[in-house]
């Protein structure tokens, strides 16, 4: 298909894609510019909005403004795309007063942007819609908005089932816990989402069975964070080869033992929770999760802000740890705790230390 004229959209001479959602604004950028490419590739004109400093702001609020004003030399329409701007928010160098200042100067030059000689396309990283400039802007172009979810709004469960649905959608069919497991390793960076599925499409090849909790695993490179939750979770499930691996590869990564032992000790005191919470019938395993009753509200962790935390992962901390009842993991935290007194009092190998209370709780041995 020929790639349609700037001066074909007149009435809409500006056109602002933003948000938290990277990779969506990167997708939607991408066919954008296709759809408003001019016929002359020398009238697309690049300008990188993404700064680190309050200098590199004003360059590229000062290119842009060139940009706009400057007419394609050969005729015909031209695109300006503004690409990865970070400078609408307060995440960057757009919290500084300079740079505010810069941006609402701009506004007088978008009002000469026609959609005819120029057309506009600005690609934002994010929009603080308060601002005047980000105001004036909004009532100038045609916008579209891609965020992530609010994990305060919007409950790991779900988030769970919108990487199951992009899995599926690259022609992966996930298994068990392989949704669970990517969300752990990646977050809700729908970027790096888009990278890793990439290299789970091409591990996963034609083949149509199930890709495994393991599969990505072992596909995925875990971060230094992921190894620690690695580490924890094979403790809870009482898998003694690959806690120990874990927890070697960690210690070869220079990671200090009393850090890792008070991280392990605060998964084991969920392990305790869930386990007496399931007991007294106050939560439920269910196939893919948990059912927390709304009676355990009371016991539950909370936040600074006296909200209670997501239950999201105090259920795979119950499915992980459900081979052992509460008597087992509240021993299994005493004995953590020894560790820890230990470690502190300057007392044996802190290495050893670890390494021991380990091999006891996942061998069964704090049951003593």
């Amino acid at each position: 298909m020929a790639a349609a004229s700037a001066s074909n959209t007149k009435t809409e001479p500006i056109h602002l894609l933003s948000g938290s959602d990277e990779d969506a604004v990167k997708k939607a950028g991408a066919e954008l510019a296709k759809k408003l490419a001019p016929q002359d590739a020398m009238n697309l004109e690049i300008v990188d909005g993404r700064a680190d400093s309050v200098d590199e702001a004003a360059r590229s609020i000062e290119k842009v403004r060139e940009a706009i004003l400057t007419l394609p030399f050969f005729g015909g329409g031209k695109l300006v795309w503004w690409k990865s701007v970070n400078l609408f928010d307060d995440s960057g160098p757009g919290r500084h007063e300079s740079v505010k200042e810069a941006l609402e100067s701009l506004v007088p030059d978008l009002d000469r942007v026609d959609g005819e000689s120029v057309t506009l396309m600005i690609t934002a990283l994010g929009l603080h819609r308060g601002r005047a400039f980000s105001k004036a802007l909004l009532k100038r172009a045609k916008a579209r908005s891609f965020d992530l979810p609010d994990l305060q709004k919007t409950s790991e469960v779900e988030i769970i089932f919108q990487i199951e649905r992009r899995m599926q959608a690259v022609g992966i069919q996930p298994g068990p816990g392989a949704a669970e497991r990517f969300y752990e390793a990646t977050g809700i960076d729908t970027a790096l989402w888009t990278a890793e599925l990439e290299k789970l499409a091409c591990y996963n090849g034609e083949a149509k069975a199930e890709l495994t909790r393991e599969d990505v695993s072992r596909i995925i490179s875990g971060t230094r964070e992921v190894l620690i939750w690695d580490f924890c979770h094979a403790v809870l499930g009482g898998d003694a080869k690959l806690a120990l691996a874990l927890l070697s590869n960690l210690f070869a990564q220079d990671e200090k033992e009393i850090g890792l032992l008070i991280v392990l000790a605060h998964q084991v005191r969920s392990a305790a929770l869930a386990a007496t919470l399931r007991e007294n019938k106050m939560l439920h395993l269910t196939g893919r999760g948990t059912d927390v009753s709304p009676a355990a509200t009371p016991y539950l962790p909370r936040k600074k802000d006296g909200e209670t935390v997501s239950t999201y992962a105090l259920g795979q901390t119950a499915l992980r740890s459900q081979h052992h009842g509460s008597a087992f993991w509240f021993r299994a935290l005493a004995r953590l705790f020894d560790a820890q007194r230990t470690m502190l009092a300057g007392a044996g190998d802190h290495r050893r230390t670890l390494e021991l209370a380990v091999l006891e709780i996942v061998g069964g041995a704090a049951k003593a």
